[in-house]
């Protein structure tokens, strides 16, 4: 209990000096500072200023901004603190690095198996929470929208300097994308690490620095001209499952006023639902286990005493399904699901959506190039078999190889209807019981291709629309493909400024309802409504009825 005291007195009174001496620390002389302010690559935080870069499009571009202390040492696994002031302006210029991760399996050529450079080269470095914003030429005067922006990479791999922000801020909106704690460093839940924890809870440190990451928009973003109070959190793949935790968190609650999920649920049946606590332990004691920290007495300082790169060797490759969020921690601490069910979420208009074709980027992945080639009829009915037990009759029935090209595009039908589409349909049918929504699903065939796929044509693959939002490199959009994106990235940000991506002539986006279930289809040259999806998908066979069922789906 707290009483009034001169030594409290003292203590606050030395705390608001040191608070002046830091301050007066982080900022530039006068003369500087005055400098500073003429120069629009020069921008002051709340821990000091910023140079960034002027991009080719004249907007400006500012990297590797810290937006949370370094979490090494004896912070490894746990919340993430402020960052520290610095003095001077401070160069962002140049991306960080990414949070350790291994490369991904490089391809024979040496590509990695997706674009971004973090994918081809790995980190090991735990000095890593950094984020990049990508400013338009001009504001007008008036604050910009905001969208915030997690990557995918199933909580194993990627960066916020994967992506480029050019195209979205061409229309006026201020993208900041985002690091966060991957893998074990991220996601690891242990009894150990509950035991030190005021939540008496562990893991979820990914979804931690997220958040820490829209604080600091709170607090900053008006400095570069984004508006505080349109911001739009949004991800893709894992990105997307967290973003929907988000929704359900309530230490979220006013970070964020709009959301889009771009092929990751996390709410509903099928989807990516986060681990109960218990589970999330016992995976995590297994973990620490195998990299020779088994004694539960001493598994913290020895698992802080492993090396970054020991830590990644345990999580070997190929498993980014090893981690995700889990519930416990005060930032997660009822299922999504539930969460909804009793009505504490931030319910806020959503985008949401996925492609028409998610699973065959992962056929072939581990179908063709990494488990030895295609499908033939009776491995395709033995896999089902493997992963549907007592239902694998019924699957087959509802997707039987003789109706499909080929069994590679049969099991990838299952799985793109399985754990993508429904779940995505089923998540709009709930959000849009307390928000708007806008449904999607993007559909252009001949996407371009992130491997070399000569057994599963990618169609629309999983994370194909990215190169429509954000500008690659390494991919070349046709004419017709640039129509598809100048249409897409005017939807994404009339959705971040109003909630509603309507507008500007662009082909009308009905609001999503459970009764008319019209979701909007993105191909080239042919956007347009459908009610088709369910069927399309085999929605009944996944995901019942909600008269079946009681609830909403």
């Amino acid at each position: 209990m707290r009483s009034p005291s001169l030594r409290n007195t003292l203590a606050r009174a030395t705390i608001a000096v040191l608070v002046l001496l830091l301050s007066s620390l982080a900022v530039p002389a006068p003369t500087a500072r005055a400098d500073a302010a003429r120069d629009p690559l020069v921008v002051r935080t709340d821990r000091g200023w910023v140079r960034g870069a002027a991009h080719r499009d004249g907007g400006r571009v500012f990297q590797g901004v810290p937006f949370a202390a370094p979490p090494t040492g004896t912070l490894r696994w746990r919340p993430p603190r402020p960052a520290e002031r610095w003095p001077g302006v401070r160069d962002a210029t140049v991306p960080a690095d990414p949070c350790p991760q291994l490369p991904l399996t490089l391809l024979p050529d040496g590509s990695p198996v997706l674009p971004g450079e973090s994918n081809r080269t790995g980190s090991t470095t735990e000095d890593c929470l950094y984020l990049n914003v990508w400013t338009p030429a001009r504001t007008g005067g008036r604050p910009l929208p905001v969208l915030v922006w997690l990557h995918g990479g199933g909580h194993s791999y990627g960066a916020g300097s994967d992506y480029d922000g050019s195209a979205l801020t061409a229309r006026g909106v201020v993208v900041v994308t985002v690091n966060y704690r991957l893998g074990a460093l991220g996601f690891l839940a242990h009894p150990a690490l509950s035991s030190e924890s005021g939540d008496h809870a562990s893991g979820d440190y990914g979804l931690m620095d997220q958040q820490a990451a829209l604080r600091w928009v709170a607090h900053n973003i008006g400095a570069f001209g984004g508006d505080r109070s349109r911001v739009t959190l949004g991800g893709q793949s894992a990105g997307s499952v967290d973003t929907c935790a988000h929704i359900a968190s309530p230490t979220a609650d006013g970070l964020f006023q709009r959301a889009i999920q771009q092929s990751g649920s996390c709410a509903s049946d099928g989807g990516l639902p986060p681990l109960t606590l218990g589970a999330a332990e016992q995976r995590g004691s297994g973990f620490a286990a195998s990299v020779g920290c088994a004694d539960p007495t001493t598994a913290a300082t020895c698992l802080r005493a492993l090396t970054t790169t020991e830590l990644l060797r345990g999580s070997g490759t190929g498993t980014p399904s090893l981690w995700s969020p889990n519930t416990g921690p005060r930032i997660l601490p009822r299922a999504p699901h539930r969460a909804w069910a009793e009505g504490r979420v931030n319910a806020v208009p959503t985008l949401n959506g996925n492609t028409h074709d998610e699973y065959r980027y992962f056929t072939a992945l581990y179908v063709d190039l990494l488990g030895g080639g295609p499908l033939t009829t009776a491995s395709y009915a033995a896999l089902i078999g493997l992963q549907h037990g007592g239902r694998a009759a019924a699957v087959l029935d509802t997707y039987p190889a003789s109706a499909y090209p080929s069994p590679n595009l049969a099991y990838s039908a299952v799985n793109t209807d399985q754990r993508f589409a429904c779940p995505a349909r089923a998540d709009s049918r709930l959000y849009g019981t307390r928000a708007p929504v806008y449904a999607y699903e993007f559909h252009d065939p001949q996407a371009p291709p992130f491997i070399p796929a000569p057994h599963t044509p990618q169609g629309a693959f999983h994370a194909s629309e990215l190169a429509y939002l954000f500008p690659m490199n390494s991919l070349r959009l046709t004419p017709a493909q640039r129509r598809l994106s100048a249409t897409m990235t005017g939807y994404w940000a009339r959705f971040a400024a109003t909630g509603d991506p309507n507008g500007s002539r662009a082909p009308a986006w009905p609001r999503y309802t459970a009764e008319g279930d019209r979701i909007q289809v993105l191909a080239p040259d042919r956007i347009t409504s459908t009610t088709g999806f369910a069927t399309d998908h085999h929605c009944p066979f996944w995901l019942p009825s909600p008269t079946s069922r009681g609830t909403v789906r």
